[in-house]
């Protein structure tokens, strides 16, 4: 997991760093189109992320739901032993 994270983190600066060279090395019209590029890119990350984000709170939602349903079943069943046994 922490290797992932680290290849990651390279991969975003060698792009990050690819661009900045070639922003740097074009014209003032290329610029300009590298420019809108970029914040068309930049949109459409931050959608995708956005939606990552959803299915993972969406995804995690799920899971408390089934924590909560677990714990609630082993209560009653621990109450119901109790009963049981008082009787």
């Amino acid at each position: 997991m922490k290797n992932s994270g680290l290849f990651i983190g390279l991969g975003v600066g060698l792009l990050v760093g690819a661009a900045i060279g070639l922003f740097i090395a074009s014209n003032d019209e290329q610029k300009a189109e590298f420019a809108d590029d970029i914040k068309i890119k930049v949109g459409d990350a931050k959608k995708s992320v956005g939606k990552v984000v959803k299915q993972g709170m969406a995804e995690l939602d799920k899971a408390v739901e089934t924590v909560k349903k677990t714990i609630q079943d082993t209560i009653s069943k621990a109450e119901s032993e109790a009963e049981t046994e008082s009787i």
